[in-house]
Protein backbone atom coordinates (compact mmCIF):
# COMPACT_ATOMS: atom_id res chain seq x y z
CA UNK A 1 0.00 0.00 0.00
CA UNK A 2 2.87 2.35 0.83
CA UNK A 3 4.43 1.70 -2.59
CA UNK A 4 1.09 2.33 -4.31
CA UNK A 5 0.70 5.63 -2.45
CA UNK A 6 4.25 6.57 -3.44
CA UNK A 7 3.50 5.72 -7.06
CA UNK A 8 0.29 7.74 -7.02
CA UNK A 9 2.10 10.71 -5.50
CA UNK A 10 4.92 10.49 -8.05
CA UNK A 11 2.45 10.26 -10.91
CA UNK A 12 0.58 13.29 -9.62
CA UNK A 13 3.78 15.29 -9.24
CA UNK A 14 5.06 14.41 -12.71
CA UNK A 15 1.69 15.23 -14.28
CA UNK A 16 1.69 18.60 -12.49
CA UNK A 17 5.27 19.22 -13.58
CA UNK A 18 4.58 18.36 -17.22
CA UNK A 19 1.56 20.65 -17.25
CA UNK A 20 3.43 23.55 -15.64
CA UNK A 21 6.53 23.37 -17.85
CA UNK A 22 4.45 23.01 -21.03
CA UNK A 23 2.23 25.86 -19.88
CA UNK A 24 5.29 28.12 -19.85
CA UNK A 25 5.87 27.20 -23.50
CA UNK A 26 2.24 28.06 -24.23
CA UNK A 27 2.58 31.42 -22.45
CA UNK A 28 5.54 32.27 -24.69
CA UNK A 29 3.41 31.95 -27.86
CA UNK A 30 2.13 35.57 -27.69
CA UNK A 31 5.67 36.84 -27.07
CA UNK A 32 7.20 34.95 -29.99
CA UNK A 33 4.34 35.59 -32.42
CA UNK A 34 4.46 39.34 -31.81
CA UNK A 35 8.25 39.83 -31.78
CA UNK A 36 9.31 37.34 -34.45
CA UNK A 37 8.20 37.48 -38.06
CA UNK A 38 6.90 34.25 -39.56
CA UNK A 39 10.24 33.84 -41.35
CA UNK A 40 12.24 34.40 -38.16
CA UNK A 41 10.04 31.93 -36.32
CA UNK A 42 10.67 29.51 -39.20
CA UNK A 43 14.42 29.84 -38.58
CA UNK A 44 13.87 29.29 -34.86
CA UNK A 45 11.73 26.20 -35.57
CA UNK A 46 14.47 24.74 -37.78
CA UNK A 47 17.06 25.37 -35.07
CA UNK A 48 14.90 23.65 -32.46
CA UNK A 49 14.28 20.75 -34.83
CA UNK A 50 18.04 20.36 -35.27
CA UNK A 51 18.36 20.59 -31.49
CA UNK A 52 15.85 17.75 -31.00
CA UNK A 53 17.70 15.46 -33.41
CA UNK A 54 21.21 16.14 -32.08
CA UNK A 55 20.05 15.87 -28.46
CA UNK A 56 19.48 12.16 -29.10
CA UNK A 57 23.22 11.75 -29.72
CA UNK A 58 24.12 13.80 -26.64
CA UNK A 59 21.95 11.49 -24.52
CA UNK A 60 22.81 8.32 -26.50
CA UNK A 61 20.05 6.35 -24.82
CA UNK A 62 22.03 6.35 -21.57
CA UNK A 63 19.26 7.91 -19.49
CA UNK A 64 17.43 4.57 -19.41
CA UNK A 65 20.72 2.79 -18.73
CA UNK A 66 21.33 5.04 -15.72
CA UNK A 67 17.97 4.12 -14.18
CA UNK A 68 18.18 0.41 -15.00
CA UNK A 69 21.73 -0.25 -13.77
CA UNK A 70 21.56 2.13 -10.81
CA UNK A 71 18.56 0.25 -9.43
CA UNK A 72 20.04 -3.18 -10.17
CA UNK A 73 23.00 -2.66 -7.83
CA UNK A 74 22.40 -2.31 -4.12
CA UNK A 75 25.58 -0.96 -2.59
CA UNK A 76 26.23 2.77 -2.39
CA UNK A 77 29.69 2.48 -3.94
CA UNK A 78 28.37 0.47 -6.90
CA UNK A 79 25.63 3.00 -7.51
CA UNK A 80 28.21 5.76 -7.40
CA UNK A 81 30.21 3.86 -10.02
CA UNK A 82 27.16 3.58 -12.28
CA UNK A 83 26.25 7.26 -12.02
CA UNK A 84 29.86 8.45 -12.38
CA UNK A 85 30.43 6.33 -15.48
CA UNK A 86 27.23 7.56 -17.11
CA UNK A 87 27.64 11.22 -16.16
CA UNK A 88 31.34 11.45 -17.01
CA UNK A 89 30.72 9.70 -20.34
CA UNK A 90 27.96 12.20 -21.10
CA UNK A 91 30.31 15.09 -20.28
CA UNK A 92 33.05 13.78 -22.57
CA UNK A 93 30.66 12.93 -25.41
CA UNK A 94 28.80 16.24 -25.08
CA UNK A 95 32.04 18.24 -25.04
CA UNK A 96 33.24 16.48 -28.18
CA UNK A 97 29.93 16.95 -30.03
CA UNK A 98 29.76 20.64 -29.08
CA UNK A 99 33.31 21.24 -30.32
CA UNK A 100 32.39 19.63 -33.64
CA UNK A 101 29.24 21.74 -33.95
CA UNK A 102 31.16 24.94 -33.16
CA UNK A 103 33.88 24.05 -35.67
CA UNK A 104 31.30 23.62 -38.43
CA UNK A 105 28.88 26.32 -37.20
CA UNK A 106 29.14 28.45 -40.33
CA UNK A 107 28.57 25.48 -42.64
CA UNK A 108 25.60 24.26 -40.59
CA UNK A 109 24.15 27.78 -40.57
CA UNK A 110 24.43 28.04 -44.36
CA UNK A 111 22.89 24.60 -44.89
CA UNK A 112 20.08 24.96 -42.36
CA UNK A 113 19.21 28.66 -42.51
CA UNK A 114 20.49 29.59 -45.96
CA UNK A 115 23.29 31.87 -44.75
CA UNK A 116 26.48 31.63 -42.71
CA UNK A 117 25.67 34.86 -40.86
CA UNK A 118 23.71 32.86 -38.27
CA UNK A 119 26.88 31.12 -37.09
CA UNK A 120 26.49 32.58 -33.58
CA UNK A 121 23.09 30.87 -33.25
CA UNK A 122 24.64 27.48 -33.97
CA UNK A 123 27.36 28.15 -31.38
CA UNK A 124 24.73 29.10 -28.79
CA UNK A 125 22.73 26.00 -29.70
CA UNK A 126 25.75 23.71 -29.23
CA UNK A 127 26.57 25.14 -25.78
CA UNK A 128 22.91 24.91 -24.77
CA UNK A 129 22.79 21.26 -25.89
CA UNK A 130 25.75 20.50 -23.63
CA UNK A 131 24.36 22.24 -20.54
CA UNK A 132 20.82 20.96 -21.09
CA UNK A 133 22.13 17.39 -21.31
CA UNK A 134 24.02 17.67 -18.02
CA UNK A 135 20.94 19.04 -16.31
CA UNK A 136 18.81 16.31 -17.88
CA UNK A 137 21.00 13.51 -16.49
CA UNK A 138 21.23 15.15 -13.06
CA UNK A 139 17.42 15.21 -12.97
CA UNK A 140 17.36 11.61 -14.20
CA UNK A 141 19.31 10.61 -11.10
CA UNK A 142 16.67 12.23 -8.89
CA UNK A 143 13.91 10.49 -10.88
CA UNK A 144 15.69 7.17 -10.40
CA UNK A 145 15.84 7.82 -6.66
CA UNK A 146 12.07 8.53 -6.79
CA UNK A 147 12.37 12.15 -5.73
CA UNK A 148 9.48 13.26 -7.90
CA UNK A 149 8.58 16.33 -5.85
CA UNK A 150 12.12 17.68 -6.03
CA UNK A 151 12.35 16.99 -9.78
CA UNK A 152 9.14 18.94 -10.42
CA UNK A 153 10.18 21.81 -8.17
CA UNK A 154 13.57 22.21 -9.84
CA UNK A 155 12.10 21.85 -13.34
CA UNK A 156 9.53 24.49 -12.42
CA UNK A 157 12.24 26.89 -11.21
CA UNK A 158 14.16 26.37 -14.47
CA UNK A 159 10.99 27.02 -16.52
CA UNK A 160 10.25 30.24 -14.60
CA UNK A 161 13.83 31.45 -15.08
CA UNK A 162 13.49 30.70 -18.80
CA UNK A 163 10.26 32.72 -18.93
CA UNK A 164 11.80 35.68 -17.09
CA UNK A 165 14.88 35.68 -19.33
CA UNK A 166 12.68 35.51 -22.44
CA UNK A 167 10.73 38.56 -21.29
CA UNK A 168 13.95 40.49 -20.64
CA UNK A 169 15.88 39.41 -23.74
CA UNK A 170 13.11 39.10 -26.33
CA UNK A 171 10.59 41.71 -25.17
CA UNK A 172 12.78 44.43 -23.67
CA UNK A 173 16.13 43.98 -25.45
CA UNK A 174 14.63 42.76 -28.76
CA UNK A 175 17.30 40.04 -29.18
CA UNK A 176 14.77 37.82 -31.00
CA UNK A 177 16.08 34.27 -31.72
CA UNK A 178 19.41 34.97 -30.02
CA UNK A 179 17.50 36.08 -26.92
CA UNK A 180 15.48 32.84 -26.89
CA UNK A 181 18.65 30.75 -27.05
CA UNK A 182 20.39 32.81 -24.35
CA UNK A 183 17.31 32.34 -22.14
CA UNK A 184 17.44 28.58 -22.66
CA UNK A 185 21.16 28.49 -21.88
CA UNK A 186 20.77 30.67 -18.79
CA UNK A 187 17.96 28.56 -17.33
CA UNK A 188 19.90 25.32 -17.87
CA UNK A 189 23.03 26.75 -16.20
CA UNK A 190 21.01 27.81 -13.15
CA UNK A 191 19.40 24.35 -13.02
CA UNK A 192 22.84 22.70 -13.00
CA UNK A 193 24.03 24.96 -10.18
CA UNK A 194 20.95 24.10 -8.11
CA UNK A 195 21.43 20.38 -8.80
CA UNK A 196 25.12 20.24 -7.85
CA UNK A 197 24.51 19.48 -4.13
CA UNK A 198 22.34 16.52 -5.18
CA UNK A 199 24.82 14.91 -7.59
CA UNK A 200 28.24 15.69 -6.10
CA UNK A 201 27.98 13.04 -3.32
CA UNK A 202 27.40 10.39 -6.03
CA UNK A 203 29.99 11.67 -8.53
CA UNK A 204 33.54 10.34 -8.86
CA UNK A 205 36.13 11.39 -11.43
CA UNK A 206 36.27 7.95 -13.00
CA UNK A 207 34.77 5.75 -15.71
CA UNK A 208 34.46 1.99 -15.27
CA UNK A 209 35.40 0.56 -18.68
CA UNK A 210 33.74 -2.82 -18.11
CA UNK A 211 30.44 -1.21 -17.13
CA UNK A 212 30.74 1.35 -19.94
CA UNK A 213 30.82 -1.45 -22.52
CA UNK A 214 27.70 -2.99 -20.97
CA UNK A 215 26.04 0.43 -20.91
CA UNK A 216 26.75 1.08 -24.59
CA UNK A 217 25.36 -2.32 -25.67
CA UNK A 218 22.16 -1.62 -23.73
CA UNK A 219 21.81 2.02 -24.80
CA UNK A 220 22.59 1.83 -28.52
CA UNK A 221 19.20 0.36 -29.65
CA UNK A 222 17.42 2.94 -27.48
CA UNK A 223 19.40 5.73 -29.12
CA UNK A 224 18.40 4.51 -32.59
CA UNK A 225 14.76 4.23 -31.50
CA UNK A 226 14.93 7.71 -29.98
CA UNK A 227 16.40 9.08 -33.20
CA UNK A 228 13.50 7.62 -35.19
CA UNK A 229 10.95 9.05 -32.75
CA UNK A 230 12.60 12.47 -32.76
CA UNK A 231 12.79 12.46 -36.56
CA UNK A 232 9.05 11.76 -36.79
CA UNK A 233 8.43 14.83 -34.61
CA UNK A 234 10.66 17.30 -36.45
CA UNK A 235 11.64 16.07 -39.93
CA UNK A 236 8.58 17.71 -41.47
CA UNK A 237 10.07 21.16 -40.71
CA UNK A 238 13.17 20.40 -42.77
CA UNK A 239 11.21 18.98 -45.69
CA UNK A 240 8.70 21.83 -45.51
CA UNK A 241 11.66 24.23 -45.74
CA UNK A 242 12.86 22.49 -48.91
CA UNK A 243 9.55 22.80 -50.77
CA UNK A 244 8.10 26.01 -49.29
CA UNK A 245 9.47 29.01 -47.36
CA UNK A 246 10.74 29.89 -43.89
CA UNK A 247 7.46 31.79 -43.42
CA UNK A 248 5.42 28.62 -43.85
CA UNK A 249 7.74 26.70 -41.54
CA UNK A 250 7.19 29.39 -38.90
CA UNK A 251 3.41 29.40 -39.26
CA UNK A 252 3.32 25.59 -39.16
CA UNK A 253 5.54 25.38 -36.08
CA UNK A 254 3.60 27.95 -34.05
CA UNK A 255 0.36 26.06 -34.71
CA UNK A 256 2.07 22.98 -33.30
CA UNK A 257 2.62 24.89 -30.06
CA UNK A 258 -1.09 25.64 -29.82
CA UNK A 259 -1.67 21.87 -29.80
CA UNK A 260 0.57 21.51 -26.72
CA UNK A 261 -2.44 20.93 -24.45
CA UNK A 262 -3.04 17.54 -26.07
CA UNK A 263 0.65 16.69 -25.84
CA UNK A 264 0.67 17.49 -22.10
CA UNK A 265 -2.30 15.14 -21.65
CA UNK A 266 -0.56 12.35 -23.61
CA UNK A 267 2.70 12.75 -21.69
CA UNK A 268 0.83 12.61 -18.38
CA UNK A 269 -1.02 9.50 -19.53
CA UNK A 270 2.28 7.86 -20.51
CA UNK A 271 3.80 8.67 -17.13
CA UNK A 272 0.84 7.25 -15.22
CA UNK A 273 -0.16 4.36 -17.47
CA UNK A 274 3.09 2.37 -17.68
CA UNK A 275 3.36 1.50 -13.95
CA UNK A 276 -0.41 1.20 -13.53
CA UNK A 277 -0.91 -1.00 -16.59
CA UNK A 278 2.06 -3.20 -15.78
CA UNK A 279 0.82 -3.71 -12.24
CA UNK A 280 -2.58 -4.85 -13.55
CA UNK A 281 -0.93 -7.11 -16.14
CA UNK A 282 1.27 -8.86 -13.56
CA UNK A 283 -1.77 -9.39 -11.31
CA UNK A 284 -3.85 -10.64 -14.27
CA UNK A 285 -6.52 -8.03 -13.50
CA UNK A 286 -6.47 -6.10 -16.75
CA UNK A 287 -9.19 -7.63 -18.97
CA UNK A 288 -11.98 -5.17 -18.13
CA UNK A 289 -9.91 -2.28 -16.76
CA UNK A 290 -7.89 -1.89 -19.98
CA UNK A 291 -11.06 -1.52 -22.04
CA UNK A 292 -12.64 0.99 -19.66
CA UNK A 293 -9.44 3.02 -19.51
CA UNK A 294 -9.23 3.08 -23.32
CA UNK A 295 -12.82 4.34 -23.51
CA UNK A 296 -12.04 7.15 -21.09
CA UNK A 297 -8.84 8.06 -22.93
CA UNK A 298 -10.64 8.31 -26.27
CA UNK A 299 -13.42 10.42 -24.74
CA UNK A 300 -11.01 12.79 -22.97
CA UNK A 301 -8.64 13.20 -25.93
CA UNK A 302 -11.56 13.80 -28.33
CA UNK A 303 -12.86 16.49 -25.98
CA UNK A 304 -9.45 18.21 -26.00
CA UNK A 305 -9.31 17.92 -29.80
CA UNK A 306 -12.75 19.51 -30.15
CA UNK A 307 -12.09 22.37 -27.73
CA UNK A 308 -8.76 23.35 -29.30
CA UNK A 309 -9.95 22.98 -32.89
CA UNK A 310 -13.18 24.94 -32.39
CA UNK A 311 -11.87 27.70 -30.14
CA UNK A 312 -8.23 28.23 -31.24
CA UNK A 313 -9.18 30.89 -33.79
CA UNK A 314 -10.39 33.17 -30.98
CA UNK A 315 -6.78 33.45 -29.75
CA UNK A 316 -6.05 35.60 -32.81
CA UNK A 317 -8.97 37.94 -32.08
CA UNK A 318 -7.97 38.85 -28.51
CA UNK A 319 -6.34 42.28 -28.31
CA UNK A 320 -5.19 43.77 -25.01
CA UNK A 321 -4.11 47.44 -25.03
CA UNK A 322 -3.11 47.16 -28.67
CA UNK A 323 -1.18 43.94 -28.05
CA UNK A 324 -2.46 40.90 -29.95
CA UNK A 325 -2.49 37.70 -27.96
CA UNK A 326 -1.36 35.80 -31.06
CA UNK A 327 -0.28 37.64 -34.20
CA UNK A 328 -2.78 37.22 -37.05
CA UNK A 329 0.03 36.56 -39.54
CA UNK A 330 0.18 33.04 -38.07
CA UNK A 331 -3.56 32.36 -38.31
CA UNK A 332 -3.38 30.39 -41.57
CA UNK A 333 -1.66 27.58 -39.65
CA UNK A 334 -4.90 26.66 -37.87
CA UNK A 335 -5.71 24.37 -40.79
CA UNK A 336 -3.26 21.78 -39.44
CA UNK A 337 -4.65 21.66 -35.87
CA UNK A 338 -7.14 18.77 -36.25
CA UNK A 339 -4.45 16.58 -37.82
CA UNK A 340 -1.76 17.45 -35.27
CA UNK A 341 -4.19 16.80 -32.42
CA UNK A 342 -5.24 13.50 -33.99
CA UNK A 343 -1.56 12.56 -34.27
CA UNK A 344 -1.08 13.16 -30.55
CA UNK A 345 -4.22 11.10 -29.87
CA UNK A 346 -2.73 8.11 -31.69
CA UNK A 347 0.62 8.68 -30.02
CA UNK A 348 -1.21 8.20 -26.73
CA UNK A 349 -2.76 4.99 -28.08
CA UNK A 350 0.75 3.73 -28.89
CA UNK A 351 1.66 4.26 -25.23
CA UNK A 352 -1.54 2.47 -24.19
CA UNK A 353 -0.60 -0.60 -26.25
CA UNK A 354 3.02 -0.67 -25.06
CA UNK A 355 2.27 -2.80 -22.00
CA UNK A 356 2.90 -6.18 -23.64
CA UNK A 357 6.28 -5.12 -25.07
CA UNK A 358 7.31 -3.73 -21.67
CA UNK A 359 6.07 -6.73 -19.68
CA UNK A 360 7.71 -9.26 -22.03
CA UNK A 361 10.99 -7.26 -22.19
CA UNK A 362 10.67 -7.23 -25.99
CA UNK A 363 11.78 -3.64 -26.35
CA UNK A 364 12.74 -4.21 -29.98
CA UNK A 365 9.05 -3.72 -30.80
CA UNK A 366 9.49 -0.03 -29.95
CA UNK A 367 12.41 0.17 -32.36
CA UNK A 368 10.26 -1.41 -35.09
CA UNK A 369 7.25 0.82 -34.40
CA UNK A 370 9.38 3.98 -34.34
CA UNK A 371 11.24 2.87 -37.48
CA UNK A 372 7.97 2.19 -39.28
CA UNK A 373 6.65 5.62 -38.28
CA UNK A 374 9.86 7.25 -39.48
CA UNK A 375 9.75 5.61 -42.93
CA UNK A 376 6.07 6.48 -43.44
CA UNK A 377 6.59 10.03 -42.21
CA UNK A 378 9.56 10.76 -44.49
CA UNK A 379 7.92 9.15 -47.52
CA UNK A 380 4.59 10.95 -47.12
CA UNK A 381 6.26 14.28 -46.38
CA UNK A 382 8.12 14.19 -49.68
CA UNK A 383 4.94 13.08 -51.45
CA UNK A 384 2.36 15.42 -49.86
CA UNK A 385 4.22 18.64 -49.00
CA UNK A 386 4.83 19.63 -52.65
CA UNK A 387 1.06 19.26 -53.23
CA UNK A 388 -0.56 20.44 -49.97
CA UNK A 389 2.20 22.39 -48.20
CA UNK A 390 1.93 22.50 -44.40
CA UNK A 391 -1.30 20.49 -44.48
CA UNK A 392 0.61 17.66 -46.18
CA UNK A 393 3.22 17.78 -43.41
CA UNK A 394 0.55 17.50 -40.71
CA UNK A 395 -1.17 14.59 -42.48
CA UNK A 396 2.18 12.80 -42.84
CA UNK A 397 2.97 13.06 -39.14
CA UNK A 398 -0.53 11.87 -38.20
CA UNK A 399 -0.21 8.87 -40.52
CA UNK A 400 3.13 7.99 -38.92
CA UNK A 401 1.65 8.00 -35.40
CA UNK A 402 -1.30 5.93 -36.61
CA UNK A 403 1.05 3.32 -38.11
CA UNK A 404 3.12 3.10 -34.89
CA UNK A 405 0.03 2.66 -32.71
CA UNK A 406 -1.48 0.01 -35.01
CA UNK A 407 1.77 -1.96 -34.98
CA UNK A 408 1.84 -2.07 -31.17
CA UNK A 409 -1.87 -2.89 -31.14
CA UNK A 410 -1.29 -5.83 -33.53
CA UNK A 411 1.58 -7.12 -31.38
CA UNK A 412 -0.42 -7.05 -28.15
CA UNK A 413 -3.85 -8.02 -29.55
CA UNK A 414 -3.34 -11.80 -29.28
CA UNK A 415 -1.25 -11.62 -26.13
CA UNK A 416 -3.46 -9.40 -23.98
CA UNK A 417 -7.17 -10.21 -23.88
CA UNK A 418 -9.22 -7.05 -23.41
CA UNK A 419 -12.98 -6.65 -23.13
CA UNK A 420 -13.60 -3.60 -25.31
CA UNK A 421 -16.85 -1.64 -24.79
CA UNK A 422 -17.14 -1.28 -28.58
CA UNK A 423 -20.64 0.21 -28.63
CA UNK A 424 -19.69 3.00 -26.23
CA UNK A 425 -16.40 3.70 -28.04
CA UNK A 426 -18.22 3.96 -31.38
CA UNK A 427 -20.77 6.39 -29.88
CA UNK A 428 -17.92 8.52 -28.49
CA UNK A 429 -16.05 8.64 -31.80
CA UNK A 430 -19.19 9.25 -33.90
CA UNK A 431 -20.25 12.13 -31.65
CA UNK A 432 -16.78 13.68 -31.84
CA UNK A 433 -16.65 13.48 -35.65
CA UNK A 434 -20.14 14.96 -36.13
CA UNK A 435 -19.51 17.80 -33.67
CA UNK A 436 -16.12 18.56 -35.22
CA UNK A 437 -17.56 18.96 -38.71
CA UNK A 438 -20.54 20.96 -37.44
CA UNK A 439 -18.29 23.34 -35.50
CA UNK A 440 -15.88 23.84 -38.39
CA UNK A 441 -18.77 24.57 -40.77
CA UNK A 442 -20.55 27.12 -38.55
CA UNK A 443 -18.06 29.17 -36.48
CA UNK A 444 -20.25 31.03 -33.99
CA UNK A 445 -19.15 31.11 -30.34
CA UNK A 446 -22.53 30.26 -28.79
CA UNK A 447 -23.07 27.41 -31.25
CA UNK A 448 -19.56 26.04 -30.55
CA UNK A 449 -20.15 26.13 -26.80
CA UNK A 450 -23.45 24.27 -27.26
CA UNK A 451 -21.63 21.65 -29.36
CA UNK A 452 -19.01 21.04 -26.66
CA UNK A 453 -21.68 20.74 -23.96
CA UNK A 454 -23.60 18.34 -26.21
CA UNK A 455 -20.51 16.14 -26.60
CA UNK A 456 -20.00 15.96 -22.84
CA UNK A 457 -23.68 15.03 -22.34
CA UNK A 458 -23.50 12.34 -25.03
CA UNK A 459 -20.40 10.63 -23.64
CA UNK A 460 -21.75 10.93 -20.09
CA UNK A 461 -25.25 9.62 -20.84
CA UNK A 462 -24.87 7.23 -23.78
CA UNK A 463 -21.22 6.17 -23.71
CA UNK A 464 -21.29 6.12 -19.87
CA UNK A 465 -18.01 7.95 -19.54
CA UNK A 466 -17.22 10.05 -16.49
CA UNK A 467 -14.12 12.11 -17.19
CA UNK A 468 -13.06 11.90 -13.55
CA UNK A 469 -11.16 9.13 -11.79
CA UNK A 470 -9.33 8.27 -15.00
CA UNK A 471 -8.06 4.84 -13.97
CA UNK A 472 -10.91 3.95 -11.62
Amino acid sequence: MEKQNSLSASTAWYSLGNFFVRSISFILIPLYSNFLTTGEYGNYALLMSLYALIAVFYQSGMQSGLTKFYLEVGQVEQRSKVFSTVFNSVIMLGFFLSIVLIAFAQNISALLLGSGVYKNLIVLLSVSLFTDTLGYFALQLLKTKEKAKKVVQLSGISALVNLALNIILVYYLKWKIEGILWAQLGSSLILILILLPSILPELRLSIDKTFLKKLIIFSLPLMVSGLFASAVDVSDRFILDIFTTKNEVGIYSLSYKIALVMNVFVISLRTAWAPYGLNLFYKNEYTQTFGLTLKKYIAASCLILLVITLFAHYLFEINIAGFSLVNKSYESGLIILPFVLMGYLFNGLASFYSIYSLASSKSYHFLISDGLAFIINIGLNFLLIPIFGMLGAAISTTAAFIAASFYLFAISFRKIKVDYPLKEIIITLAAAVLILFAGMAYKVLVFEIILIISYVIIVWSFAKVKLTGFFS
